[in-house]
């Protein structure tokens, strides 16, 4: 009876062993948060309103079109922090400046950039300027440079979504369900263990009793 509820009990703790190892993923990535960006907005010259509005309105587009991003964009900006710092933030955009957006509003990234029309002709607007994304993990700030006419702009959009969009990912952190392997193991290793003295202990009895016994 004994060894009958050693074994039952060693059973039932690998089985809870094995459940806790594949739900610990779900809780994991339930438990996982977003990556915060803070989009500052664009600074423009020479440029119409309707324009403007369109390219935030795109450049806001390309950012929240990657799951897994949390996007402040410039209008909650506005709501926390006053126009005049945004817009001072704006004219620096530079490591210092775009660091302290960072620490502010707890972002992993920001963003930000400036657009002017260069064109000659007036029927066309030709942008140059450059989009900015800071990485607080790194204190890198990378630039992406613009010179293209309006109507191509979506060229150099696809581009730096591939190379400044995609590629923002939480900073790296210690895997958190490796532990639960090792427990498993730990589990595995001492039912095998407690099970061998067990069988040993069961045997050694066994072979007294037999050895008692005369005809």
């Amino acid at each position: 009876m004994h060894h009958f509820l050693i074994k039952t009990t060693l059973v039932f703790l690998l089985i809870f062993a094995l459940i806790h190892v594949q739900m610990a993923p779900s809780f994991a990535a339930a438990n996982s948060k977003k990556v915060r960006v803070a989009f500052l907005g664009l600074k423009f010259a020479d440029l119409a309103l309707d324009i403007q509005a369109r390219l935030l309105e795109r450049v806001t587009e390309v950012l929240a079109s990657k799951t897994g991003l949390e996007i402040i964009n410039p209008a909650e900006l506005q709501k926390t922090i006053a126009p005049e710092k945004i817009a001072q933030w704006l004219d620096q955009q530079d490591s210092s400046a775009f660091r302290m957006v960072a620490e502010q509003l707890q972002a992993a990234y920001v963003v930000a950039g400036n657009l002017t029309n260069q064109s000659r002709d007036s029927s066309r607007v030709l942008l140059a300027g450059e989009l900015h994304r800071f990485d607080r993990a790194t204190n890198v700030l990378h630039k992406f440079e613009i010179l293209k006419y309006y109507e191509n702009l979506g060229v150099e959009l696809v581009k730096f979504k591939q190379e400044y969009v995609e590629t923002m990912a939480a900073p790296e952190s210690p895997k958190k369900a490796s532990w639960a392997w090792l427990v498993l193991v730990g589990i595995t290793a001492t039912g095998i263990i407690a099970l061998a003295v067990s069988f040993a202990s069961a045997g050694g009895q066994g072979g007294e009793s037999t050895g008692g016994e005369r005809p």
